[in-house]
């Protein structure tokens, strides 16, 4: 595309070459006849491409525009499905963190049982392989440094994991003996049975026993005998 420079020096380029043609009769009447001044420029090829090129860009942009809105549909249904892609990955992520929030519930509820499985099961494990080492000192593989290092490092080992058992064992129990009480608290306390409301009466009255009166006494026993 021709810039205003450009096709200002080309269009005088052309008129200067149409000029040089003119006698000077031709000459005067240019500058006497302002019409013929610009009848001559507006039929220079430059000047007459001018509407042409203005037109095809508006053609382009007229083509563009009917393109565009030829998409306009399909985008609109694009943007209608990924509204409703986007509203159903919403409530699948609902779902989710709702499940996860209840396997995370479970979990907490099973999991200082599962910890103390896996300590118990590991505290056996490095005791059976503190017993191996010993077993291999005994056979002579291990030197005593070999030995001292491998078998302290697991007994070491197998010591923590013991205590860290048994403390969350006790945690396990105080929290059984918690839910116990709780389930106790709320349970119905049981009284005494009522009596019957006796218009005129009361309950009937119960008689002390009498000190006073005799009673029957035991002759002692006999002392046992040993032969």
């Amino acid at each position: 595309m021709q810039t205003a420079d450009t096709l200002i020096q080309s269009c005088t380029s052309a008129a200067m070459m149409n000029i040089r043609n003119l006698t000077d009769e031709q000459l005067q009447e240019l500058l006497d006849n302002d019409e013929k001044l610009d009848e001559l420029i507006d039929n220079l090829p430059q000047i007459a491409s001018i509407p042409t090129e203005r037109e095809m860009k508006l053609a382009q942009s007229k083509s563009m525009a009917e393109c565009n809105l030829s998409f306009e549909p399909k985008l609109k249904e694009a943007r209608a499905k990924l509204s409703q892609t986007y509203t159903e990955a919403l409530k699948v992520k609902q779902e989710v963190e709702q499940m996860k929030n209840q396997l995370d519930s479970i979990a907490t509820d099973r999991s200082l049982d599962s910890v103390v499985a896996v300590l118990q099961a590991e505290t056996k494990k490095a005791e059976d392989e503190s017993e191996m080492i010993a077993e291999q000192f005994s056979n002579g593989s291990l030197d005593p440094v070999q030995f001292v290092a491998q078998f302290e490092e697991k007994r070491i080992l197998a010591h923590k994991r013991k205590v860290k058992a048994e403390k969350l064992m006790e945690i396990l129990k105080q929290q059984d003996y918690n839910q116990g009480r709780n389930i106790g608290n709320r349970l119905p306390s049981v009284g005494r049975a009522p009596y019957p409301d006796i218009v005129g009466r009361g309950p009937p009255a119960v008689p002390y026993p009498d000190f006073g009166a005799a009673y029957p006494v035991l002759p002692p026993r006999a002392p046992p005998r040993f032969n």
